[in-house]
């Protein structure tokens, strides 16, 4: 895959790990899950496209 996109597949399945750890305990403790800035669809897409060209070099 990382041929493709030029994006290592652990990391971004690592980072979407955390994200829902912190999630599932933000909701266990009682607490508000926090929302991402730029949440939704369009903005996991401009950041997943940002991260690609960071990790290329451009």
């Amino acid at each position: 895959m990382r041929e493709f996109t030029g994006v290592e597949v652990d990391q971004v399945r690592s980072e979407y790990r955390h994200a829902i750890e912190q999630l599932v305990e933000a909701k266990v403790s009682g607490g508000a899950a926090r929302a991402r800035a730029g949440g939704g669809l369009d903005g996991a897409l401009e950041e997943s496209v940002r991260a690609a060209r960071a990790h290329q070099g451009g």
